[in-house]
């Protein structure tokens, strides 16, 4: 090895360039740990995101999972309620039918035993009803 080169002038570049070397380093750890962290934080905002989007997301699925069950026990409601009232509509048609029957009956009784005016109005208006009734159906 060649000591000749190794001159004190020479010796202060090569120190002075270690030092530069050293600074740089020194400065691009830097940058590398400031980059990590931010990198660190952005993960975990990232998470936290994640996190609260499942969060929104379930509570979301939790809502609609109980309108559902509330939209569902009100079509049963209405499906219940809508069978009472048929059965019940029909509970009325066959009560207006008997009345009907007594009605015209005692009409033509009335009729038979000579009443006239306004049984005979009566009857002929409750027959015309019932004509156009029958017509409908």
């Amino acid at each position: 090895m060649d000591f000749s080169l190794l001159t004190p002038q020479n010796f202060v570049v090569a120190v002075a360039f270690l030092f530069v070397c050293y600074e740089a380093y020194d400065k691009v750890t830097k940058i590398i740990a400031r980059i990590t962290a931010e990198h660190d934080r952005m993960k975990k905002w990232d998470e936290m995101e994640d996190k609260l989007l499942k969060n929104i997301q379930d509570e979301r699925d939790k809502i609609y999972e109980k309108y559902d069950n509330e939209l569902s026990e009100m079509r049963n409601q209405i499906n219940e309620n809508h069978a009472d009232t048929e059965a019940k509509l029909q509970e009325l048609v066959a009560m207006v039918m008997i009345l009907t029957k007594g009605q015209v009956a005692a009409l033509d009784g009335l009729k038979q035993q000579g009443c006239n005016g306004k049984v005979t109005q009566a009857k002929q208006e409750l027959d015309e009803f019932l004509m156009s009734k029958a017509v409908d159906i």
